[in-house]
């Protein structure tokens, strides 16, 4: 499914990356992207991950082929939710240069918000950097409010 230019302009900005998978069993995992990138179909995203910090999360994608791509504006909590097929590949140098900026970025949108540098660097870091690719089967609103959960995309 394609999405507009708002969508990508939004999931590839300062915000907040949250990585939903599960293992087989469906035991549910966490982790943070550090970087995005929208392919030019308009149908598919990279999600920058590092390996050393949520080394679960790169093992369920590779065990289920399933993600859930979750994006949180600081300032305000627009959240959008991209799912889709997932699989993995090793991060190129442009991939680390994206991250580099995402780092400097977010923690910039953080810190316009009052949350101290050092509680951000805790989970930004591009340490063994693997490049999720999401083939994204729906988007839906996340943001708290009546409009919460309402799909805006989906496989045409």
């Amino acid at each position: 499914m394609r999405f507009d230019e708002e969508i990508a302009g939004f999931i590839a900005g300062p915000v907040m990356m949250i990585v939903g998978t599960s293992d087989s069993a469906n035991q549910p995992d966490v982790g943070r992207g550090v970087g995005c990138r929208v392919l030019p179909s308009g149908e598919t995203i990279e999600v920058l991950i590092s390996g050393w910090q949520w080394p679960d999360t790169l093992a369920n994608i590779i065990e289920t082929g399933q993600a859930a791509f979750t994006f949180v504006r600081p300032s305000d909590y627009r959240s959008l939710q991209l799912k889709g097929s997932a699989s993995l590949r090793a991060a190129t140098d442009d991939d680390h240069a994206l991250c580099e900026r995402y780092i400097a970025g977010v923690t910039a949108a953080l810190a316009e918000q009052g949350v101290p540098s050092s509680m951000i660097e805790v989970w930004l870091t591009s340490r063994d950097l693997a490049t999720a690719i999401l083939d994204v089967r729906t988007i839906s609103i996340k943001t708290p409010g009546s409009s919460a959960g309402a799909l805006i995309g989906a496989p045409e």
